[in-house]
């Protein structure tokens, strides 16, 4: 890049997402030339937004290069930050995504101008851009005398007379009492009551529809929810 490149653009699910993507591809040189023609195997270089199925969302960069040396196509993606939730997706809501791509390879990925990932083309991307300085010697061979145990049982030892084989790790706490306020004939978890079938839903090639899961609202405050077991403890004999 000669200069900062910025992507931006709105996303809004107006029902909610269960399964689909709202990112965009920014079409390879060359591809542009074909619009009539673009699928979802038209060439690419950048792929960004967000994406959701099931209960695992994505706000996605992916990179597609080709290596000059072997004409390889290769994609390389960003990592997910740990906490992204789907609020994005499930909050009915007009969302912010901005991508910036620096000359030096530097990025930051932001959703209503709060960054969520960043850092260098180059370096950061899964697999990495960036070939290792060392790699894996391919002629190199295991030695024939190499023994790939790490740890072998000590043949020498002997079973302590006052070891009791009979006793488990973990016993049930006869003691534990199920707390006052345990719910047993409430579920941990019910279907959405406010999840409603998606306009687009084709019970023939998407299955019968059922709402998402979402935590018992009734169990919000209390000690549990649902059958109760007394909870195992180490046993003192073991």
């Amino acid at each position: 890049l000669v200069e900062q490149y910025k992507f931006r653009y709105e996303v809004r699910y107006e029902e909610g997402q269960e399964c689909g993507g709202g990112y965009l591809k920014l079409l390879s040189k060359g591809a542009e030339k074909s619009l009539t023609a673009v699928q979802d195997k038209t060439p690419y270089t950048i792929m960004f937004g967000p994406d959701k199925c099931g209960a695992t969302g994505k706000v996605h960069l992916i990179f597609r290069y080709t290596n000059p040396k072997n004409g390889s196509t290769d994609e390389y993606h960003a990592k997910q930050p740990s906490d992204i939730g789907t609020n994005y997706w499930d909050d009915h809501q007009t969302h912010l995504y901005t991508l910036v791509v620096k000359p030096d390879g530097a990025f930051s990925v932001s959703v209503d101008q709060k960054q969520i990932m960043s850092g260098n083309m180059l370096n950061d991307l899964v697999p990495s851009l960036k070939p290792p300085k060392e790699i894996a010697d391919p002629n190199d061979k295991k030695p024939a005398d190499w023994d790939d145990r790490a740890e072998i049982e000590d043949e020498s030892a002997v079973k302590p007379d006052d070891w009791d084989e009979s006793q488990p790790r973990e016993v049930v706490d006869e003691t534990a009492v199920k707390p006052s306020d345990w719910l047993e004939d409430e579920p941990e978890l019910i279907p959405d009551p406010e999840a409603s079938k998606p306009s687009d839903w084709d019970n023939d090639m998407d299955g019968d529809w059922e709402p998402p899961m979402i935590d018992n609202p009734a169990c919000k405050g209390v000690s549990g929810c649902g059958p109760w077991k007394k909870p195992l403890i180490p046993n003192p004999l073991y």
